[in-house]
């Protein structure tokens, strides 16, 4: 380093010694810089602190984050088991022919799922597993879900779902109205066709994380079908 600096000094002023007829300029100066004492770099120490700020930061951020995520996934599989329901509606006048929807619990995935019944004229092998089939997800709890005689929908059970072997059923006729299928719970007993239901039918999920209490605030979703096939779904906070 003295060396490289003696050499920049030299190459500064070797026009400014006496006899070369140029008159020495004082504000023309060799200044010496000495190198750092510390060196650059990152000890262990301020590495752990950082990667502990780091990981702070993450966990403080990534619970709402996470939050808002099952939110929005819980209300997204409203929307979808709406749209399903809805879609007897389309079928049943397409089709000229009533189509039944059925919450049932699978025998052997135990999964819940929609069913609509009768499949399609013609319909292709597979057809029902892929279109006439919406599996309701893990995350989804029917807990919630209102007995027969309270608005729910009618079951063939015992117990309305989410009873293991409970199945509830709905029928949107090719008049588009609601009918409840013979033999189900609120029926009329003694009538040997479907009878029209006169008030709302509900269907009511919320998240299993709601239920335990992890994930707040605690809301439900009711996918309502009313007396004229017509399939809403509305936000309630319990």
């Amino acid at each position: 380093m003295r060396r490289g600096f003696h050499h920049l000094c030299r190459f500064l002023t070797r026009d400014l010694r006496p006899g070369t007829g140029v008159a020495e300029d004082p504000r023309v100066k060799c200044v010496r810089i000495l190198p750092s004492r510390h060196q650059a770099g990152v000890t262990l120490v301020e590495a752990l602190v950082v990667l502990a700020i780091l990981g702070l930061v993450t966990a403080v951020v990534a619970v709402p984050i996470n939050s808002y995520w099952q939110r929005s996934r819980i209300q997204s599989t409203a929307g979808d088991i709406r749209n399903f329901i809805q879609t007897a509606y389309t079928r049943a006048v397409s089709q000229h022919t009533a189509i039944t929807v059925t919450l049932v619990q699978d025998s052997t995935t135990r999964k819940w799922t929609l069913q609509l019944t009768p499949d399609p004229a013609g319909a292709p092998a597979g057809w029902h597993a892929m279109y006439g089939t919406y599996v309701i997800p893990d995350f989804v709890d029917l807990t919630y879900n209102l007995a027969a005689s309270a608005g729910g929908w009618p079951t063939a059970g015992a117990s309305p779902p989410p009873v293991s072997g409970a199945t509830s059923s709905l029928i949107c006729d090719t008049m588009s109205r609601t009918l409840c299928p013979v033999g189900f719970a609120s029926c009329d007993p003694t009538s040997t066709t479907p009878a029209q239901v006169t008030s709302v039918r509900t269907l009511s999920i919320t998240h299993t994380s709601m239920i335990d209490g992890s994930l707040t605030p605690k809301t439900r979703y009711d996918i309502q079908i009313y007396p004229i096939w017509n399939v809403s779904y509305q936000k309630v906070l319990l």
